[in-house]
């Protein structure tokens, strides 16, 4: 368990596990196992499915070096137990001629229980920044998910840890 277990410091503990300054497995401490991810009208249940997210936005978007940086959170001033956590995330688009330093805003929503986060509310658009504008439409965002059963498939064969960040 993290030092502190105040609803702030586990979504920021959560923010380091992302950064890659924490160790992938430490997410187990932060996150309730079947935690409930909401992605505007798609959503996911487990640790899991966390685990796999967190590798895909890692190693397989456009962007390298990714980082969310200037963490501001919050807790909800009716309910102590939301936090709203806003977040740059900043990262070297690769995919150009010359690779330049980029910058992106997004926001998240966590809901804090028993010590561990039990929801998280995103969006698409939080995302646009490592994949592309592409994957806020529901076609394009259901077949990149298509191909990330098959990367797992892959990892999964060749029998690679998707905990272990490939860059």
């Amino acid at each position: 368990m993290i030092e502190s277990s105040s609803p702030i410091d586990l979504v920021l503990a959560l923010v380091r596990v992302v950064n890659g300054e924490a160790p992938r497995l430490a997410a187990s401490e932060i996150l309730d196992p079947m935690v409930e991810i909401r992605m505007d009208s798609t959503g996911y249940c487990g640790i899991d499915a966390w685990y796999k997210w967190v590798h895909l936005i890692r190693n397989c978007g456009r962007v390298a070096d990714l980082r969310m940086t200037q963490c501001r959170a919050r807790c909800d001033a009716r309910d102590p137990s939301l936090v709203y956590l806003s977040a740059r995330w900043t990262g070297t688009i690769g995919a150009r001629r010359t690779p330049e330093s980029a910058t992106s805003d997004g926001e998240a929503c966590y809901l804090i229980r028993d010590g561990r986060i039990k929801k998280i509310w995103t969006h698409k658009s939080n995302y646009e920044f490592i994949f592309g504008r592409w994957i806020r439409y529901s076609i394009c965002y259901w077949l990149f998910l298509a191909w990330a059963v098959l990367h797992f498939a892959l990892l999964s064969f060749r029998r690679k840890d998707l905990l272990a960040d490939l860059s």
